[in-house]
């Protein structure tokens, strides 16, 4: 739609379609921070391979 600007921004598509409100963005991307990432002593690494690991047993397409 013409008088919606979009923006090609680094992230998903479920948090993309925030960006018209960039306040409540950055507040859900550092709420998300905190609960999903850094919480435990797993690595980034093993805590996304978690994260993939459930989402796809959950037959989630994010």
């Amino acid at each position: 739609m013409s008088w919606i600007r979009e923006e090609d921004l680094n992230m998903s598509n479920i948090i993309k379609i925030m960006s018209i409100n960039p306040e409540a963005m950055a507040a859900v991307l550092q709420s998300n921070r905190a609960i999903t990432f850094g919480s435990s002593h797993l690595t980034r690494v093993q805590e996304e391979a978690v994260a993939t690991t459930v989402s796809v047993v959950n037959r989630c397409r994010f």
